[in-house]
């Protein structure tokens, strides 16, 4: 018994199409009829080539008109159920190998079951039933890439470029303070300390070291970058009890200068400490002054501190203090602020904001000095006394 399959309506109309040209002027000879027939019914093709007689009983359909009927047009009639020949062998029928479609489960889409008619036109209901392309699916939704863990020589890259602040306490009241930026070499910073600031430039080794007079007996240090990152460091200093300390800051571009007359000296003798003849910190009997700050940054701030250790000096007596300001062409005519801080020993340090109004810029250059602003410091040999 040779295995057959019934094809679905659509199909042998699919193959009606690709004749319709011909069929066309078949049916000017009067036998669009036999056309029309030809084109409802259903085909049953064997599998293996050859052409069997349809079975007995088949039902087919009449044309009506002389006319071929339209192909693509919405009044397309399906085909009618297809029937067995009461003289087919039974066998056949229960045979799995066959497979029978009938007319009224083959609805055309788009058809309404039970009335053969179809509201689609018959070309996109030929299109969607063979278009064989696969369905589009949704693409996957973006999943952001886990973190990869660093590798040991950047995590190692990235800990070199760590900053080191240290600060300790040294002879004179004195905070000896270290920096240590290996990626920030030649970078502008900020240091600050209980109200004192100044600027200055690491070195292009990213070190950076300085001398902060205390301000405080609990004393903390932090450096600030242009990028905003902070770094801070705190220590004791046990001998702030002994020291008389005043310091003057201010901002560039103005020239300011502190002069110290130690004990009746007078302008340029050895008693006079001033930015020119500093002195060593840490040394007995005597004072001295410290510079902070990078002149060279525009408008960066800058400070002198005088300091003098009265609790290991034998002399009493008197230090004159006395502020100087040159005049040149970046200050005259111009308005100048600055501030003081006076700490005497463990006591709340006293701070004062000054404004000086300076001469107009006339070429004569000169000085312009403020005696009596700061106070004068006294000097005692003990701490008690000067109490």
């Amino acid at each position: 018994m040779n295995r057959v399959r019934i094809v679905a309506l659509a199909a042998v109309t699919l193959g009606a199409v690709v004749t319709a040209g011909t069929k066309f002027q078949q049916a000017q000879q009067d036998q669009g009829s036999e056309a029309a027939a030809e084109l409802n019914r259903a085909s049953v093709v064997p599998v293996d080539g050859e052409r069997n007689t349809p079975p007995a009983g088949q039902q087919r359909a009449d044309a009506t008109g002389g006319s071929v009927p339209s192909l693509i047009g919405d009044t397309y009639t399906a085909t009618p159920p297809v029937t067995a020949s009461d003289t087919a062998p039974q066998d056949s029928m229960t045979d799995d190998s066959v497979r029978i479609a009938r007319a009224d489960e083959a609805v055309a889409p788009g058809a309404t079951p039970g009335t053969g008619r179809s509201d689609t036109p018959l070309t996109e209901a030929l299109n969607a039933q063979h278009d064989t392309r696969p369905a589009e699916q949704p693409s996957p939704a973006m999943q952001a890439p886990e973190a990869a863990p660093l590798d040991p020589e950047l995590e190692a890259e990235l800990a070199a470029c760590a900053v080191w602040l240290v600060v300790t306490p040294s002879a004179g009241a004195m905070l000896e303070t270290s920096v240590y930026a290996p990626c920030d070499g030649g970078a502008h910073v900020i240091l600050s300390h209980s109200g004192l600031s100044f600027d200055a430039t690491l070195g292009e080794d990213g070190q950076y070291l300085a001398q902060i007079p205390a301000l405080t007996e609990e004393a903390s240090v932090s450096i600030a970058f242009q990028d905003g990152r902070v770094e801070h460091d705190r220590t004791e200093v046990p001998d702030l009890a002994d020291v008389e300390r005043v310091v003057l800051q201010w901002d560039q571009p103005a020239e300011l200068q502190l002069n110290a007359y130690e004990f009746g000296a007078r302008y340029g003798s050895a008693g006079h400490v001033h930015a020119g003849a500093p002195r060593t910190a840490g040394v007995s009997d005597q004072g001295f002054v410290t510079v902070l700050g990078d002149p060279q940054i525009p408008g960066g701030q800058l400070a002198q501190v005088y300091s003098y250790p009265r609790g290991e000096t034998p002399q009493t007596g008197t230090v004159t203090l006395e502020i100087e300001v040159p005049v040149t062409d970046a200050s005259c005519g111009q308005s100048i602020t600055a501030r003081t801080i006076e700490v005497h020993g463990t006591r709340s340090a006293q701070i004062r904001n000054m404004q000086l109004d300076m001469p107009d810029c006339d070429g004569a250059g000169g000085f312009v000095v403020l005696p009596g602003v700061l106070p004068d410091l006294q000097i005692a040999q003990t701490d008690q006394q000067s109490n």
